[in-house]
């Protein structure tokens, strides 16, 4: 049962993977037309979010074990369960720099510089894998409410289908993200996978985004 789980995770993450690496390379096709922050911040944090799901696709595959597998047995962090987690918390950390670029200009880069020590953890001081994968999952819930906080108000200022798409993009992902933390804490396979599922839907989400947007770009 765990070998299958295993297995519909790798799927999983293999199909995000494949969308967020599209979206990347669509959102940088549509930038060269029209340059924008968040569009820049698609292009960078998915190309690293498709990089980290490979890495953690690959581990799935190889243990046989899920992240949760391998946190209920325990096993020593492996070089890339920990480069999956920590690219995970650079990309969401480059969502939010985008959307602080959008709504309060260059000034954000000085308010992000001082941020990335605050939501990047000494590794020296967390006592394991669990704990890691517990605060990076907490990390990334918080840049993702932020994300998801700032979208809805540019939504309120400008109804269009495209904020709609980038709104309800993001809405999804910050509920699997939800869901995943939850999973970690209870240490539930049924919730990561749930988490994962939840996750996917929201990239496609983006992905058709990325695509309308070029279509009309183009046009």
């Amino acid at each position: 049962m765990a070998a299958l789980g295993a297995l519909v995770v790798f799927s999983l993450n293999v199909a995000s993977a494949v969308v967020a690496l599209m979206t990347s390379y669509y959102a940088y096709r549509f930038n060269r037309l029209a340059a924008s922050p968040l569009l820049s911040s698609i292009t960078f944090g998915f190309m690293l979010l498709g990089v980290g799901l490979l890495v953690e696709a690959g581990t799935s595959v190889s243990l046989g074990q899920t992240l949760i597998d391998v946190l209920v047995s325990r096993v020593l962090a492996t070089i890339t369960t920990f480069t999956y987690l920590s690219i995970q918390m650079i990309a969401y950390l480059v969502f939010a720099l985008g959307y602080a670029l959008l709504a309060f200009g260059k000034s954000a880069r000085t308010v992000a510089a001082a941020a990335v020590p605050v939501v990047t953890p000494r590794v020296v001081e967390l006592a394991g894998l669990y704990n890691y994968a517990l605060v990076s999952y907490f990390v990334v819930l918080v840049l993702l409410a932020f994300i998801v906080f700032q979208g809805v108000l540019i939504h309120s200022r400008a109804r269009t289908r495209f904020s709609s798409l980038v709104l309800l993009a993001f809405s999804l992902i910050l509920a699997a993200h939800v869901v995943l933390l939850a999973s970690v804490v209870a240490l539930s396979g049924g919730l990561f996978l749930v988490g994962t599922a939840t996750q996917f839907l929201g990239f496609a989400s983006l992905l058709v985004f990325v695509l309308r947007s070029g279509r009309v770009g183009a046009g």
